[in-house]
């Protein structure tokens, strides 16, 4: 029998834990297998459950380890999906049977993170460090604040795999940057440095590499210091879109079927 979810736990995947009024999880191993991975995601999901019943926490303060969103742990997630070694180029152009496997693992899980962000009544902040990758940069655009170390990228790579854009990036990005940039990212794909993302407005904040974990703690405190009702009611008239997002969620998964 599994252990029960609680509020503060450690694995191998994930370490959750509070600090004050937040309630931090830190990704620490290859995002793509733990977070597609059915019973792993659920547990994070309960997490995310347990948290919200909880009045006092007022923030939810999404962290990773270097290294877990990047360009290296997609390409050995799809070459354990493929059996091709996609750090050669040759094999970059998936087949529609290795697309449809992928998104499906993708789409299943990441979907349901999305909505549970948006649907937290209160602040959820994601702090990203390193190389991030197509999925998890989309998914932490339903965030309400993004933070980023001062040399990470944002690695739009789906193109190059001949994958639609999946953390519902074609959703979100054309709120922030207008429909025509956003289609250049979501058809081209290609990087984006952190300097230019808080520039175009995908970023609130640059912090530095030293202590960034530590950094973004105390950035999160600081917005803790608003009013709970004050939180959960203005969240509710910037996410007026979540009908508008279900249906774009359904109609994703609905596209893995003609793969």
């Amino acid at each position: 029998m599994k252990e029960p979810v609680k509020l503060e736990f450690e694995n191998n995947e994930f370490k959750c834990h509070l600090d004050e009024q937040i309630a931090i999880v830190k990704v620490k191993c290859n995002a793509f297998y733990s977070l597609t991975d059915l019973d792993v995601s659920r547990r994070i999901l309960q997490w995310f459950d347990i948290v919200s019943e909880e009045e006092n926490i007022k923030a939810i303060l999404l962290l990773n380890e270097k290294g877990c969103y990047g360009n290296t742990a997609y390409e050995v997630f799809l070459t354990s999906i493929t059996g091709k070694d996609h750090s050669k180029t040759e094999h970059d152009r998936l087949s529609p049977q290795e697309r449809s496997q992928i998104r499906t693992r993708e789409v299943n899980v990441l979907n349901s993170f999305i909505m549970a962000t948006v649907n937290y009544r209160k602040f959820v902040v994601s702090g990203l460090n390193g190389t991030i990758v197509t999925p998890f940069f989309g998914a932490s655009l339903a965030s309400n604040f993004r933070f980023i170390s001062k040399d990470s990228v944002l690695s739009l790579n789906h193109a190059k795999y001949g994958l639609h854009a999946g953390g519902a990036l074609p959703f979100f990005l054309p709120k922030f940057i207008g429909p025509g940039k956003a289609a250049e990212y979501v058809f081209n794909g290609g990087e984006i440095s952190a300097k230019e993302a808080l520039e175009i407005g995908l970023i609130n904040k640059i912090l530095s590499e030293e202590n960034f974990d530590e950094t973004c703690v105390n950035e999160t405190k600081i917005l803790c210091q608003y009013d709970s009702r004050y939180i959960r009611w203005t969240k509710d008239l910037l996410t007026t879109y979540k009908t508008e997002l279900i249906d774009y969620l359904h109609k994703e998964e609905k596209f893995i079927e003609h793969y």
